[in-house]
C-alpha cells in the first residue's frame, strides 16, 4: 500500500534520470557517469539542505508565557482550538521526505567522482559529503523526534518516531511502528558520531572544503552540539525516568562539544545577530539580505506590523542589573521598572520609551504603537520583539533599506545551558567532577549579558549566583531554567522546554497598560556628562577626549599638547530623553565641577590662566556666557554652582594657558525639565486553556489512519 509518507518523495524523484535511481555499481560506471553520478548526488544532498526551512519559530513563543500575537483571537492552538485534525506544528512528510534524500545519497556509497585532477580535493569531498548526509539524516530524525516523541495508551515507555536508515520504495513495507523513544536517540547518535568521525570540526581553516564559505554546512562541532542537545531531552522527566545517569550522559555530551569549540571560555559579546565571522553560531544558515523580519516585527513607529507582543511575564524574568530578580533587588525601582535591569531586557524587549535609532518607541495610553495608535491593534501587551532584528534595516518610507542576516540553528550559549542544566541535576551547582561545574558555565552566560552585583569592585561578581549555588540543586534549577529562557527567548526553544520538563502548560499571560502619572516625582539631579557627546576644537595625538567624562578622576586625563597661548574648549551636547509627547535634550543645570590637571608648575601641561563657560541659548542661536575665572586657576578642584539653576541643552568649558592645559573630570549636575512620568497597571491579556494530553504533539491524523501499526500519542 502506498503511503502519505512517500507521496512527495515519489513526485520529486519523477523529474530524476531513472538510470540513477538504482545506479550501476560505481567501478563500472564511466568517468563521465561518475561526474554525473556526483552531480546527482549533489542534488540529492543540497536538496536536504534546501528543505531546512531555515527561520525562528517565533509563533511558537504563543503557545508559552513568552508572548501573544498582536492579533487578539488568533492565537487559537492555545486557546482551545488545538485538535489532531488541525494540528499546525510539525512536518511530517517533509522532514521524512529529506530523510530519503539522505538515505539515496548514503546509498550511492562514498566512491562518488567530485574531482578528476585533485584526487586530494575529491577524497576530502567525498568523505566530508558523507558525514553531512549523516549529520543531516540525524538532524531530521532529531526533528521528528522531539515534535512527535511522547506515550501511546498502554505504553509504559516513551514513544518516538519510525526510524528510516534506508530509501523507501513503493516495493516495502510501509506500516511501519514507531521506535522507542531511547531508540530514536541511539539512531540519532549513531549517525552523528558518524558524522564526527569525518567531517571538519569548524570551517574557520585555509583550505577550499574547510573555510569560512562552507559555514551554512554541517560540521564536527554541530554534530557534538546536536548530540548534546538530544541527550538533554531524553534525560528529561517528559520522556522518561530522568535518571542521573541520562543526566550525566547529557552533561557528558555538552562537556566533550565545549572542550571541542576550544574549553571554557567568554561568549562573544552580543552583535547585530549577524556576526558571520562569530563561531558562537556553531552551525547557521548562509547569510541572506532580507528585512522581512523587520516588516513583521517592527513596531508601528518603525514602520513594521508589530508581530509579536513579548508578555510581562517574560519581562518579569529578567533580573535587574545586579543579577538579583526584580522584587529581590535594592536596584529595581517599580515607578522606572526599565531602568538598571539586566542589558538583556533592552537588547531583546522593545518598551516604552525605548530610544533605538533615534525614534523613542511609545507605548502608553495614546502613543503611536499603542493600541489605536499608528496601527489599529498596536501591542496587546505594551512590549514588542527586538531580538534577532537588526539596527541597520531602516523602513522609513523612500529609505527602506535590508541587512544581511542568518539564521543559528546551534550556539555556544545554548551548549552552555544545555550543560549548566544537566551537570546540575546529575551533580549539583558546583560539583566539577563531568569537566565544570554547572555553576562556572551558567557564570559564563551571566557574565556575558552584563549582569554584576558590584561594579564598584573589580573583575565580575554576581553574588545572586553564587547564593544559588550554595543553596543546592533545588534553586540552582530554577535559576538555570530562567536563564534558558531569557537567553533563549524567539528562538523556538519555551514551547519544548515546558514540555519536555513536565512543567505547567497553562499560563494567564499578562500585559500593562501605561498611563501619564498626573502627579509625577521631581526629577532627579545626576552627573549628565556621563551620558553627553564630547567634543573639542583640539585633541592632541598624545591624549583622548572621552578622558574628560569617563567617570574617574584618575589619569590618564585629557590634554590639548602644542596649544600654548591658544583659547581652546571642550563642549558637551547632552542626551536626549523621552518626553509626552516629543522629546527633549534640555536640563536645568545645578552645578559643575571640573577637575583639572597640571604635570607640574613648570611643566607643558598646566592650570589654564583663564577659563569660562558658556551655554546655548536656543531662543538667541547663540552661545551665552555663565561663569568665568580669568584670574587663573590654581588648584586641580573647581566647583562652579548656579542659581538659579541655568537651562540649556549643550555647554561649553573654554580654557587658555601660556602653556597646555589638561583635564581629568569635567562633572555637570542637572535635571531633566518635565520627564515623562507613567503609571504602571498589570493586565491579563490570555487565558491558555490546554489539556494535560497536549503536553505531547499528535502525530499526523491521516498516517495514523493509514498506517495501522503508528499508535497515536494519548488523548488524541
Amino acid at each position: 500500500m502506498k503511503r502519505i509518507i512517500l507521496i512527495c518523495w515519489a513526485i520529486a524523484m519523477v523529474a530524476v534520470a531513472c538510470d540513477y535511481l538504482e545506479p550501476r555499481p560505481i567501478q563500472h560506471l564511466s568517468t563521465e557517469e561518475m561526474l554525473e553520478a556526483a552531480d546527482y548526488g549533489e542534488g540529492l544532498l543540497s536538496t536536504a539542505y534546501r528543505n531546512l526551512y531555515p527561520s525562528y519559530d517565533i509563533n511558537s513563543e504563543y503557545y508559552t508565557d513568552n508572548a501573544v500575537p498582536s492579533l487578539a483571537g488568533t492565537n487559537l492552538l492555545a486557546l482551545g482550538g488545538w485538535t489532531v485534525e488541525n494540528n499546525p506544528i510539525g512536518s511530517w512528510d517533509h522532514w521524512y521526505n529529506s530523510i530519503n534524500y539522505c538515505n539515496h545519497y548514503l546509498e550511492l556509497g562514498g566512491d562518488l567522482l567530485y574531482s578528476v585532477s585533485d584526487p586530494v580535493l575529491n577524497k576530502t569531498l567525498q568523505k566530508n559529503r558523507r558525514g553531512e548526509a549523516f549529520f543531516l539524516r540525524a538532524w531530521y530524525h532529531w526533528k521528528l523526534l522531539q515534535t512527535y516523541g511522547g506515550y501511546a495508551d498502554g505504553e509504559s515507555e516513551a514513544l518516538g518516531i519510525p526510524i528510516v536508515t534506508k530509501s523507501l520504495t513503493t516495493e516495502d513495507e510501509l506500516d511501519l511502528p514507531r521506535d522507542t523513544y531511547e531508540d530514536v536517540v541511539a539512531q540519532i547518535v549513531e549517525d552523528l558520531d558518524s558524522a564526527i568521525a569525518v567531517l571538519p570540526l569548524m570551517y574557520n581553516g585555509a583550505s577550499q572544503t574547510d573555510n569560512i564559505s562552507n559555514r551554512g554546512r554541517a560540521s564536527g562541532l554541530a554534530a557534538m552540539a546536536l548530540k548534546a542537545r538530544v541527550y538533554l531531552y531524553a534525560a528529561s522527566p517528559a520522556y522518561g525516568p530522568s535518571t542521573t545517569d541520562l543526566w550525566e550522559r547529557a552533561a557528558e555530551a555538552a562537556y566533550e562539544a565545549i572542550e571541542a569549540s576550544g574549553g571554557l571560555s567568554d561568549l562573544s559579546p552580543y552583535s547585530n545577530f549577524n556576526d558571520f565571522n562569530d563561531f558562537d553560531h556553531i552551525w547557521i544558515q548562509p547569510p541572506y539580505s532580507s528585512n522581512a523580519l523587520e516588516n513583521t516585527h517592527y513596531p508601528p513607529s518603525l514602520y513594521g506590523d508589530g508581530a509579536c507582543n513579548p508578555s510581562q511575564n517574560l519581562v518579569d524574568a529578567f533580573p535587574a542589573k545586579d543579577g538579583y530578580p526584580v522584587d529581590e533587588s535594592s536596584a529595581f525601582d517599580p515607578d522606572n521598572p526599565y531602568s538598571n535591569r539586566d542589558p538583556r531586557f533592552e537588547q531583546f524587549i522593545f518598551y516604552n520609551g525605548d530610544n533605538y535609532n533615534g525614534t523613542y518607541i511609545r507605548t502608553y495610553q495614546g502613543g503611536p504603537d499603542a493600541p489605536g495608535g499608528l496601527s489599529q491593534e498596536g501591542t496587546r501587551t505594551g512590549y514588542y520583539m527586538k531580538k534577532l532584528l537588526s539596527r541597520n534595516v531602516r523602513l522609513t518610507p523612500g529609505d527602506v533599506t535590508s541587512d544581511y542576516k542568518y539564521f543559528t540553528y546551534l550556539s555556544r550559549a545554548e551548549l552552555y545551558l544545555n550543560f549548566a542544566e544537566a551537570a546540575n541535576e546529575a551533580v549539583g551547582p558546583t560539583d566539577a567532577s563531568l569537566g565544570y561545574s554547572a555553576r562556572d558555565v551558567l557564570a559564563r552566560v551571566r557574565q556575558r549579558a552584563g549582569i554584576d552585583s558590584d561594579p564598584s569592585a573589580s573583575g565580575y561578581q554576581d553574588q545572586y549566583l553564587d547564593d544559588q549555588a550554595a543553596a543546592g540543586k533545588e534553586a540552582f534549577r530554577e535559576l538555570v531554567h530562567n536563564e534558558r529562557r531569557i537567553e533563549l527567548c524567539f528562538e523556538g526553544h519555551r514551547f519544548w522546554d515546558i514540555r519536555r520538563l513536565n512543567e505547567p502548560l497553562n499560563h494567564t499571560v499578562k500585559g500593562v497598560e501605561i498611563a501619564e502619572d498626573p502627579d509625577p516625582p521631581a526629577p532627579e539631579v545626576s552627573n549628565i556628562a556621563l551620558e553627553s557627546e564630547a567634543s573639542a576644537d583640539y585633541v592632541s595625538r598624545w591624549s583622548k577626549l572621552s578622558y574628560i567624562n569617563n567617570g574617574t578622576t584618575s589619569l590618564p586625563a585629557f590634554h590639548n599638547w602644542y596649544s600654548g597661548g591658544q583659547w581652546r574648549y571642550v563642549q558637551y551636547d547632552f542626551p536626549s530623553y523621552f518626553k509626552v509627547p516629543g522629546e527633549s535634550n534640555t536640563y536645568s543645570i545645578d552645578s559643575v565641577v571640573v577637575y583639572w590637571w597640571e604635570e607640574c608648575p613648570t611643566c607643558g601641561v598646566q592650570y589654564p590662566d583663564s577659563t569660562y563657560l558658556e551655554v546655548w541659548d536656543e531662543g538667541a542661536g547663540d552661545w551665552v556666557e555663565v561663569w568665568s575665572d580669568l584670574d587663573g586657576i590654581t588648584e586641580e578642584y573647581c566647583p562652579i554652582v548656579f542659581n538659579p539653576a541655568v537651562q540649556t541643552s549643550r555647554m561649553r568649558l573654554n580654557f587658555r594657558d601660556n602653556a597646555s592645559c589638561g583635564i581629568r573630570e569635567w562633572e555637570v549636575y542637572g535635571a531633566q525639565i518635565e520627564p515623562a512620568a507613567f503609571e504602571y497597571e498589570v493586565v491579563n491579556v490570555e487565558n491558555h486553556t490546554f489539556q494535560d494530553h497536549m503536553r505531547y504533539v499528535p502525530l499526523p491524523y491521516s498516517q495514523t489512519l493509514l498506517m495501522s501499526n503508528l499508535k497515536q500519542n494519548s488523548g488524541w
